[in-house]
């Protein structure tokens, strides 16, 4: 299909990426890429978004509400998919790495803070409040996140969708014939079908 009016959204550079310091130098920061596109008659919106993980749970809320306001500014009355990388690692980066003993202790006292993550992010409060829907596109507990053993791994990629009847989400391992990893997340499906 057709990608039509995309539009791209600079959320912030918090994460500093563009420091040498950082191991990993980029130009720019983080974004959402989005356009519309035609089913039958209707237009809907779809947005591939990757918030920052070098940030608390409040600065990933911030993002999303930016991100909300954008959506709403390109077209408020479509339905949504929006999905991506939401980093919901419950956490600051401080956090969980300045003492890594402390962050696994609060990890074995919480066995599922990094699946269940919505009670720990304002993220799902702020879009919950514009009428986005998680639970039918993402009912499974996996973590998406492929790290190295003994790492703590979670859920941190999402679907949400606003005026779109979400079902059959899936996570397709992200892994070789040979059983290696060929991404550090594992790969989201979901069927969704206009109301």
């Amino acid at each position: 299909m057709p990608l039509l009016r995309p539009f791209l959204v600079r959320l912030d550079a918090a994460g500093g990426w563009f420091r040498p310091e950082r191991g990993q130098p980029r130009i720019g920061g983080r974004m959402a890429i989005g356009g519309q596109v035609r089913i039958g008659d209707r237009r809907m919106t779809v947005v591939s978004v990757h918030l920052e993980n070098r940030t608390d749970p409040a600065g990933r809320a911030a993002q999303t509400r930016k991100l909300l306001d954008a959506i709403d500014n390109y077209d408020a009355q479509a339905p949504v998919l929006l999905g991506g990388d939401f980093n919901t690692l419950t956490a600051s980066h401080e956090e969980r790495h300045d003492d890594p003993r402390a962050w696994m202790v609060r990890i074995m006292a919480e066995p599922d803070r990094l699946i269940h993550a919505e009670r720990h992010e304002p993220l799902f409060a702020a879009l919950a409040e514009r009428g986005y829907d998680w639970q039918a596109a993402n009912n499974l507990d996996l973590p998406t996140q492929r790290r190295p053993a003994g790492t703590p791994v979670g859920r941190i990629d999402w679907f949400f969708t606003r005026g779109l009847a979400a079902s059959a989400p899936a996570v397709l391992p992200a892994v070789l014939p040979d059983g290696s990893p060929s991404s550090d997340h594992d790969a989201l499906t979901v069927t969704v079908r206009l109301k």
